[in-house]
């Protein structure tokens, strides 16, 4: 402020100054600090919304660990579902209740669970595992279309093995060999094949064998006497 001579001069200045741009400031700081605590009320209302999914779940998974699902377990899961759908609890919740009822026979209604689990799904890795044990109920169900839709789907590459053998599982239920060799061989060239699915291909027959595979299975037998 030296262009002004006098110590009024500097005052009206100022004066003048704020007159212009004062709203303007008190505003921008309005703006910053609203934002702000804004943004920790978010931060916050998230972690609350979080932590209640996660005590809900957890309490889910205790009274799976007993091997009964009672109403209010249910009621749990429904609330998780409607209102922390995205949240992955909801997800992981319908996968712990869908095992238990399907160890228990009743596959009907792990395939409701499952089917939740798929929907509400919000991390693609969570419904993509979903998906898988879908599948296999829809072909213990013997609902082969439904199966075959899921197997179909676009998936991460990790899944690739496991896609194959259930579509294995998909063709041989079916009465479809050939195809089922053939997804089984795919599976066990993606996953080095572990002795379960490599005797599932070898009940198949000899159809596309190889000496190799058939030497691995008798090894993993006489291993596992």
């Amino acid at each position: 402020m030296n262009e002004y001579e006098t110590e009024d001069q500097q005052i009206e200045a100022l004066k003048k100054w704020w007159k212009e741009n004062g709203t303007s400031l008190i505003l921008g700081l309005v703006i910053g600090v609203s934002g702000l605590f804004g943004w920790r009320y978010y931060v916050d209302q998230n972690h609350t919304h979080a932590v209640m999914a996660s005590d809900m779940y957890m309490q889910v998974v205790r009274k799976a660990a007993t091997k009964t699902i009672d109403d209010k377990t249910i009621d749990l899961n429904n609330q998780l579902i409607t209102g922390f759908s995205d949240t992955p609890y909801a997800t992981l919740s319908s996968l712990v209740l869908a095992k238990i009822e399907y160890e228990k026979g009743n596959i009907d209604s792990a395939a409701t669970q499952l089917e939740l689990a798929v929907k509400h799904a919000s991390d693609e890795i969570i419904k993509q595992v979903a998906s898988l044990r879908l599948a296999q109920v829809y072909i213990d169900q013997k609902n082969y279309s439904a199966a075959a839709t899921l197997l179909n789907q676009a998936h991460d590459a990790a899944f690739d093995a496991q896609f194959e053998e259930l579509k294995g599982d998909l063709y041989s239920a079916q009465g479809e060999l050939a195809q089922a060799r053939a997804a089984y061989d795919k599976a066990i060239e993606l996953s080095g094949g572990g002795k379960w699915l490599k005797l599932k291909r070898q009940n198949l027959g000899q159809a596309s064998d190889t000496v190799s595979l058939r030497s691995t299975v008798i090894s993993d037998n006489l291993s596992q006497a």
